[in-house]
């Protein structure tokens, strides 16, 4: 994983470091314009601009720069109050039809980390439900306004960790209901019985419902860093680091290690975890970098042996989210027509698919689009299968 690149103030920022050892740039330097577009690409407008105004260095930056940073913290304010009135009438609708949610990441997670609902950007609502309850899910969705949308019928229920209902309001609101805390191919590794057993209830947008624990949230946290991998924002390296330090001592690291290598995904959750050590110094034990380490050289048949060494390998590899798991998805399928179908639908998405994703506003360009798309997954699926095949070799080489 390639950690990404960030303006040193911002890095001391996060890691702590008091407002007289940051050296910030002289007032009117345009140094503060890149570190404003990073803040934004990395997700930490609204702790950067507390921080401006928490040290009284708001006046160093140039009027227009301060106003830049001003209109996204705002932007981003409004719209998660959005989202926080969505979820005030979704959560409720589900209990009512007592059906179990538990809100992860986005605004449970601004609230579980900074006490404050605005303190980080998000794209949507994400939700854990039960698999058994999607049809009713679905159907309280829709009452709320919501509809489906889905590359094919039936394609996200079959191959993928999450649906997508959508509502336009205010552009587009977006509410994912995952029924599971892992990512394809190994989204149905996880005992999610096991759990919702271990959720515990507590409030979240000043409602009562159900969290996760804190071991399955840095579960949950770590695949979702290995998921986007390169395209991931620091601030989420940043919440991981912080998650763990919040819970502390509390935190049971032995059932983070014996998930990790019960679905075999060790190798990915250490990377994820050595990868915030790295940036924030975040406090896990040496002891646990060292099982995973060992439980991810392992090729033990509880786990799939070599075949998911070679998942894992791939997942952990250079190519894109889509890339690697869309990958990993077909070799797992099995019948070549099921595999033609599962490529048709990969590259050729229904036509709303493709423009809420690509946040087209007219169909004019969707072909061009269809042809980009199809260019990309080809390209990355390449990437990933020399990976594999140069792991193939390497391994052949070590048993000679």
């Amino acid at each position: 994983m390639t950690l990404p690149t960030i303006h040193p103030l911002l890095l001391g920022l996060l890691n702590g470091a008091g407002a007289e050892d940051l050296a910030s740039p002289p007032p009117d330097d345009p140094q503060w314009q890149a570190i404003i577009r990073e803040a934004d690409r990395h997700g930490l407008a609204p702790i950067l601009y507390r921080w401006l105004n928490d040290s009284g260095r708001a006046a160093q930056l140039p009027p227009s720069a301060l106003d830049v940073l001003k209109t996204q913290v705002f932007k981003l304010a409004a719209r998660n109050l959005v989202l926080a009135q969505e979820a005030a009438s979704i959560l409720p609708a589900f209990e009512s039809r007592q059906l179990v949610c538990a809100p992860v990441r986005g605004l449970a997670l601004a609230e579980l980390l900074y006490g404050d609902i605005t303190a980080r950007p998000m794209g949507d609502l994400d939700l854990l439900v039960r698999k058994d309850d999607l049809p009713a899910v679905a159907a309280a969705l829709t009452e709320l306004g919501f509809r489906e949308v889905d590359r094919r019928p039936g394609f996200a229920r079959t191959y993928s960790n999450t649906l997508e209902f959508v509502k336009d309001r205010h552009g587009w609101i977006i509410v994912e209901p995952h029924w599971t805390i892992a990512y394809p191919p190994f989204a149905d590794r996880i005992d999610m019985d096991a759990v919702w057993k271990r959720c515990v209830r507590g409030r979240a947008l000043g409602m009562e419902t159900w969290l996760l624990s804190r071991e399955d949230l840095v579960l949950h946290l770590c695949c979702h860093l290995v998921h986007k991998k390169d395209d991931a924002p620091l601030l989420w390296f940043y919440e991981l680091d912080r998650l763990i330090r919040q819970a502390g001592a509390a935190l049971d690291w032995s059932q983070v290690v014996q998930i990790a290598r019960e679905t075999g995904q060790s190798l990915l959750i250490a990377e994820a975890l050595r990868s915030t050590r790295r940036l924030f110094a975040t406090p896990v034990p040496e002891s646990v970098a060292l099982q995973l380490k060992a439980a991810s050289a392992r090729t033990t048949p509880s786990v799939g042996g070599f075949a998911d060494h070679r998942v894992a390998h791939l997942l952990a590899g250079d190519s894109c989210a889509d890339g690697r798991e869309s990958l990993t998805l077909f070799f797992a399928i099995k019948g070549l027509r099921a595999k033609i179908r599962y490529l048709s639908a990969l590259l050729f998405p229904s036509s709303e698919f493709m423009r809420l994703n690509y946040g087209l506003s007219s169909s004019s360009h969707l072909g061009f689009c269809y042809l980009g798309r199809m260019a990309y997954l080809i390209r990355e699926g390449l990437k990933g299968t020399l990976g594999l095949l140069a792991l193939r070799r390497s391994r052949s080489s070590t048993a000679n």
